[in-house]
């Protein structure tokens, strides 16, 4: 009471200011002329009135802004889920496109061969070098040989080096204790190619004086190799070293299988 009693000159003006206005709205609705008293009321509200206008245009213009930017939140995050989405069955397109472009190449090597080869599958790796040997899943009990030539769709790859019951060691190409028989696919020239030892490439050594070889040249297996049929894919010559006044050629050949990666190879009999 004692707050009141201190501020009521205060509240009195404020009520009657109010009153003022209220009543100032009330008559001159539908009139087209104000009173005197009436105009100079409006007139030095007319600041308030634009400040309060401006207040409340600031506050709906970020209720509508918050409200945008919840609505784009979410647009964003369902969008951001469709394109994870998409990106998952492309991935699992692409596989499968990779995955039956390899069941063609298989179907296509196993037709063209009069006997079926025995399929196997990868299952250990030389610890200390990629390159040197590998362990497939299929021995004696499947028919498998020492000696056997190993390839790949790609190309040749080894030959069986020792055979258990269950599992065979292949000897890579590219082991610097391989060697065998190939040719020069364009002109026929019989070469040896013998592994290097040193990660995925081989070593190219003509047999006769006159060597027609040339870097892109296609490298395949010849009849006088005793580990590979004839005509099987080897690899491209990629290097030719004439060695001094070109009396010593050697050629370096990437084998056109992937040695490092490869997870599937077949057994010839």
């Amino acid at each position: 009471m004692r707050w009141i009693a201190e501020r009521w000159p205060m509240l009195v003006s404020i009520i009657a200011a109010f009153m003022v206005i209220g009543l100032i709205y009330v008559t001159a609705e539908g009139r087209p002329d104000l009173a005197y008293i009436e105009g100079k009321v409006r007139d030095g509200l007319a600041p308030i009135y634009g400040a309060v206008s401006g207040v409340t245009g600031f506050f709906r213009h970020w209720v509508n802004t918050i409200r945008n930017y919840s609505r784009l939140e979410q647009e964003n995050a369902e969008l951001l889920q469709e394109i994870e989405l998409m990106k998952r069955k492309l991935a699992a397109l692409q596989y499968m496109e990779e995955e039956n472009a390899r069941l063609r190449e298989e179907l296509g090597f196993y037709q063209s061969n009069s006997e079926p080869p025995v399929a196997a599958e990868i299952i250990a790796r030389s610890p200390s070098n990629w390159f040197d040997k590998i362990i497939i899943n299929r021995g004696t009990a499947h028919g498998v040989e020492p000696g056997a030539p190993v390839v790949a769709p790609a190309g040749v790859v080894g030959r069986i080096y020792n055979v258990t019951e269950r599992t065979a060691e292949v000897m890579l190409i590219v082991d610097d204790r391989s060697a065998f028989g190939a040719k020069v696919l364009r002109s026929g020239a019989p070469v040896l190619i013998e592994g290097t030892g040193q990660g995925n490439r081989l070593r190219l050594k003509p047999l006769i004086k006159e060597m027609d070889i040339e870097i892109g040249d296609e490298i395949v297996t010849s009849s006088m190799s005793a580990v590979f049929p004839d005509g099987l894919p080897v690899g491209k010559v990629v290097d030719i070293d004439r060695g001094e006044y070109g009396l010593m050629l050697t050629a370096e050949v990437v084998p056109h299988a992937d040695l490092a990666r490869v997870e599937r190879v077949y057994i010839l009999r």
